[in-house]
């Protein structure tokens, strides 16, 4: 095989020409016949034992050489790439120039190249690292929100106030016709909480189970759905119950009853250390993006290739998806709540993504540069720790690539 390069730095992509001889493209013609012969038997042949000749007469010259070719291009070219210590990172466009039954193999692969980064003066950067800390008031609001979590909801026979959650049937009318997703039955509405628009809950506030109410309400200037924005709609609710929030009291009893703790004072000394570790770990974590994006910004780079902005965009879309999935959201929902279509968000994504590109080839460059390395069994270890969150090896091998995973803990 000869294997000859051009490079072209700007467009960060190369282009090979290989050359593949007689005697080395005749082994995948044999494979080729082989395989045509075993897949559509031929009379007095076992499967797959046809010799050459009689499958070139049986299957045309043609096929045969087509067959051999698809063969041995996919594995010359991952060859020469190898050899030559080209970072190929897309799948490549191949034109093939010559190829026959009694000669060789000739074509041209053309494959983008991981681009070429000038790093500037590292020792240039510089970030301020701020000083962590938690207050008591931080604690004590953390301990209030604990016990609002564990709180439970006891029905009352009065008007609602806030705090209270009403449970209603209601339907929103825009223009005298019913609003798209403006319908819902037994909805659990937490007054004060600012889950549904300003005018909607200020009108359930002494409501009584049982109660009908007509009312108007307006859509904020900034509702998320523009087509909403600052417009007059007409409500129609009927409330069902009330339900009062029982907060338990900040007691020992209470942290007893959140886990093992021999006090309240043990649960805030816990609390606080728990939230001083999120913020070392924010802060650990606001300086590297602040010092990587300054690699980054001093750094200059040849053309950035599409593959590599795509592919960010797509993992951007899938932690996206993986959001909505949480919050019990499909992404149709998503799109029509902001009237989008999916190539809008993805647009939206794309000068995010092209600077996390560079940020990411900034420090792939400064790692090479300082001669980092990562040892196997470091690797392995915080695989496996990642692996322990799922029930069984077996779950984990379904929804898990092991060896992507691996690569990803090593970048």
């Amino acid at each position: 095989m000869d294997v000859h390069v051009e490079k072209n730095t700007e467009r960060s992509e190369a282009t090979l020409t290989i050359s593949v001889s007689r005697e080395e493209f005749q082994r995948y013609l044999l494979q080729a016949a082989k395989q045509l012969s075993h897949d559509k038997p031929l009379p007095g042949f076992r499967p797959g034992k046809a010799p050459l000749a009689v499958v070139q007469e049986i299957f045309g010259t043609e096929r045969l050489v087509n067959e051999a070719t698809a063969k041995a291009v996919p594995r010359f070219f991952v060859t020469a790439v190898l050899d030559e210590g080209l970072e190929a990172i897309s799948q490549p466009s191949i034109t093939v120039t010559e190829t026959s039954l009694k000669g060789g193999l000739i074509f041209t692969a053309t494959v983008a190249l991981l681009p070429e980064v000038t790093l500037g003066n590292a020792s240039t950067l510089t970030v301020e690292k701020r000083k962590v800390a938690v207050s008591d008031a931080e604690v004590e609001h953390e301990l209030k929100h604990l016990a609002r979590i564990r709180s439970t909801a006891l029905e009352v026979a009065r008007p609602a106030e806030k705090g209270d959650t009403v449970t209603v049937d209601f339907k929103i009318f825009l223009n005298g016709a019913l609003m798209q997703g403006g319908e819902s039955k037994n909805h659990p509405i937490h007054l004060g909480e600012g889950h549904f628009v300003a005018d909607f809950e200020k009108n359930l506030l002494g409501i009584n189970a049982g109660d009908v109410r007509e009312f108007m309400i307006e859509f904020p200037a900034d509702f998320a759905r523009k087509e909403l924005a600052g417009k007059k709609a007409e409500a129609h609710v009927t409330a069902h119950s009330v339900h009062k929030r029982v907060v338990p009291e900040l007691t020992d009893a209470f942290a007893q009853q959140v886990g093992a703790f021999k006090d309240l004072a043990a649960l805030k000394e816990a609390l606080r250390k728990n939230m001083l570790q999120e913020k070392e770990t924010r802060e650990r974590e606001r300086l590297h993006g602040e010092l990587s994006q300054q690699l980054a910004d001093l750094a200059s780079f040849t053309q950035i290739p599409e593959v590599l902005i795509t592919k960010e965009i797509d993992r951007r879309l899938e932690e996206l998806q993986g959001l909505l999935q949480v919050q019990q959201k499909t992404l149709a929902e998503y799109l029509a709540s902001r009237q989008k279509t999916i190539a809008q968000v993805r647009d939206d994504m794309r000068e995010a993504a092209e600077k996390a590109v560079r940020v990411g080839l900034a420090l792939r460059a400064f790692a090479e540069q300082q001669q980092t390395q990562v040892a196997d069994d470091e690797v392995e270890k915080q695989a496996a720790e990642y692996l322990r969150r799922f029930a069984s090896p077996q779950e984990a091998a379904g929804q898990i690539d092991a060896a992507e995973l691996k690569e990803n803990i090593r970048n």
